[in-house]
């Protein structure tokens, strides 16, 4: 009987046993899973745009019999975020050289535990105890986690899940939280980055003042905070490429009827690059207000200057120039701003 196969089928064993333990170059993160109660799956793995070389790069983690193993290139630590069929998210942090383990059960994807570095054992540790908070609670214990480990990357992977991406836009505490990680951590470009991004936002979260602004209306007239002052004014952020232009518009045009322009300003921030083809539909569907469209798209400093989160969000001021509410939906536009401006 010849030896060699059964040779041939051990080193081919150990061979693959040695290639799985060793650990990623110093050029590579690796994560390797283990899922119980799934059999086969995939999980959206991403880092934050405020990442350095691949911000936002998304990835798909196959999961094979419960298992699954994804390695990501990398030039140093990085926030990773894993985002499975559900919606549920695992924020962790990534390292090249270095294998973070997760595991858990599928159907308890709040209890996932990490290992790998010094981070996700802290992260692991404070997702335990919050296993029975409540949204409240959870949000203090974050707020603590990240004043009491200000110089970690855990910190910053709580900031996001608790702060950076809140659909209610609060500054407080996520300001001062935001404050306290950037004097802790000078040399983090992710942060520097993930400031210059919030810090406006936060600076128009209602309670704050509108920022002082000078712009060039539509009809080429000068238009500024001042002007403003002495009614409410609600400030729309859309285009024309917006999927709900045409509804925002109809919404718009029932405002004016409740709100003429004795009572409220209109201000329409229009993010389109093409001007001739914006006022060539204003012809035929004009907007209920004033319009400044500077024809710089995403990339134009007025609408960031005043804080838009996204296009389709909008901004509620009161006479005084505080505001009240953003983004407001706009579904609920008729219920929304009668409300607020009678309360205010």
């Amino acid at each position: 009987m010849n030896p060699r196969p059964h040779f041939s089928l051990v080193f081919s064993i150990v061979l693959a046993f040695l290639l799985a333990s060793c650990g990623p170059d110093g050029h590579h993160g690796r994560l390797v899973g283990k899922l119980q109660g799934v059999n086969e799956a995939k999980i959206l793995a991403y880092t934050p745009m405020e990442a350095d070389a691949d911000a936002g790069r998304l990835d798909t983690i196959e999961v094979k019999h419960g298992e699954f193993s994804y390695e990501r290139p990398l030039e140093g630590p990085v926030i990773l975020r894993l985002l499975y069929p559900n919606f549920s998210q695992t924020t962790l942090v990534m390292e090249p050289g270095q294998t973070v383990k997760l595991k858990g059960d599928a159907n308890r994807l709040k209890e996932i535990a990490l290992d790998g570095n010094a981070d996700n054992l802290m992260l692991t540790e404070f997702r335990q105890r919050l296993l029975k908070a409540g949204d409240a609670d959870a949000e203090r214990e974050a707020a603590t986690f990240v004043r009491s480990h200000p110089t970690t990357l855990a910190a910053l992977a709580v900031f996001y899940d608790f702060f950076a991406e809140k659909e209610t836009l609060e500054a407080n505490p996520a300001e001062t939280l935001l404050e306290t990680l950037t004097k802790a951590q000078p040399s983090n470009d992710m942060l520097r980055r993930l400031s210059a991004h919030l810090q406006p936002l936060y600076a128009t979260a209602p309670g704050k003042k509108l920022p002082d602004f000078s712009a060039t209306d539509f009809d080429g007239r000068k238009i500024s905070r001042a002007d403003l002052l002495g009614k409410p004014t609600f400030i729309v952020f859309c285009s024309q490429w917006q999927g709900s232009f045409f509804q925002m518009g109809s919404h718009a045009d029932a405002i004016r009827q409740q709100f003429p322009a004795a009572k409220l300003n209109l201000l329409f921030v229009v993010l389109d690059e093409r001007e001739s083809s914006l006022r060539k539909r204003l012809k035929s569907r004009p907007l209920p207000g004033r319009i400044v469209c500077d024809g710089k798209g995403l990339s134009s400093p007025f609408p960031r200057k005043l804080g838009m989160r996204y296009v389709g969000g909008n901004i509620l001021v009161d006479s005084r120039g505080t505001i009240l509410a953003r983004d407001l939906d706009l579904q609920r536009w008729n219920e929304h701003l009668p409300k607020f401006l009678k309360e205010n």
